[in-house]
């Protein structure tokens, strides 16, 4: 049953993220939830299901691309392992260490992303208005995701 759950959240949050990305752009810049999501669930599952999560939605984003297909799967699974070994030393629970944390990880990203294409494909994603903007609409959005997922664990033992 649990798992079900999982797919499912999976799958809500996929959707979510193409139709928040497709609707409410502005100026072709909108939070990137699949992040958040990510971001959010290595610091509540344990090890094994974060690091799954996070592969699982990093390849989600690399279907939604166009070049370097594993990309962000692979990103996504080191954030996570990053994570974990973070949560020994800081908490990672509060909201002003998230709204950081997603401060400082957004742009890490991007730039780890940006090198990859570079080194691997020779092409050049990154956009300023991207990079000068994301990573603050994630910032704002990282604590209601988390309080959103940390919920859903506690009611359904989700995550």
């Amino acid at each position: 049953m649990i798992i079900m759950g999982d797919i499912l959240l999976y799958a809500l949050t996929g959707i979510v993220y193409w139709w928040w990305t497709a609707n409410l752009s502005v100026f072709g810049v909108a939070p990137n939830l699949i992040f958040i999501a990510a971001l959010s669930a290595a610091i509540i599952a344990r090890p094994a299901k974060a690091l799954a999560y996070c592969f699982f939605f990093g390849l989600y984003l690399d279907f939604l691309g166009a070049s370097l297909f594993g990309a962000y799967a692979l990103i996504y699974t080191l954030m996570a392992y990053g994570i974990y070994m973070m949560k020994r030393h800081l908490d990672l629970v509060g909201s002003f260490s998230q709204v950081v944390a997603a401060l400082i990880l957004t742009p890490v990203i991007m730039f780890f992303y940006q090198g990859l294409s570079l080194t691997l494909g020779r092409i050049n994603p990154l956009q300023l208005k991207g990079l000068l903007i994301e990573p603050f609409l994630n910032a704002l959005l990282a604590p209601l995701m988390f309080h959103f997922f940390a919920q859903l664990k506690k009611r359904s033992g989700i995550l």
